[in-house]
């Protein structure tokens, strides 16, 4: 985790830098689509058992996470005009993690259990990059526009 956490050092500013480029919902959106095929190739590379492979998946496993982080603050905060900016992105990203990211880890181990195969975890992965998906392409992409005044 500490090689991972190096790596994300970099890639987190990278992915932010690079919405700058190509617009924040377009990044995001990329970063989903990764995360969500990501998860079964991620599994894949746990259950060879050889040991360097496992050590390389869990290096490159914060890539697609960053890919969604980089991001993501800006995206969140672009969201609202200027008098609900701090609050509304505050209380969206907390509730999200409460709603979606708490329980998370249960429904992972209740898969694991009930279906005996981490692909099930890999499946819901790939289920929430498909909500994270159509979320975000409803959203409006403020990347480069005035966002001083109230939207319409």
């Amino acid at each position: 985790m500490l090689c991972a956490s190096v790596l994300s050092f970099v890639s987190i500013p990278f992915f932010g830098h690079l919405s700058d480029q190509i617009g924040r919902k377009n990044m995001y959106m990329i970063g989903a689509a990764v995360t969500g095929v990501f998860g079964f190739i991620y599994f894949a590379m746990l259950n060879t058992g050889y040991e360097a492979i496992i050590f390389f998946a869990v290096i490159i496993s914060l890539v697609p996470h960053d890919m969604l982080y980089g991001p993501q603050a800006a995206l969140i905060a672009e969201s609202f005009t200027g008098r609900l900016r701090y609050s509304g992105s505050s209380l969206g990203y907390q509730l999200a993690s409460v709603i979606a990211g708490g329980p998370a880890p249960l429904i992972a181990t209740w898969l694991f259990g009930t279906y005996h195969s981490s692909y099930a975890i890999a499946v819901y992965i790939a289920i929430c990059a498909v909500i994270t998906l159509v979320a975000t392409a409803l959203m409006t992409d403020y990347t480069g526009r005035d966002i001083s005044g109230e939207y319409e």
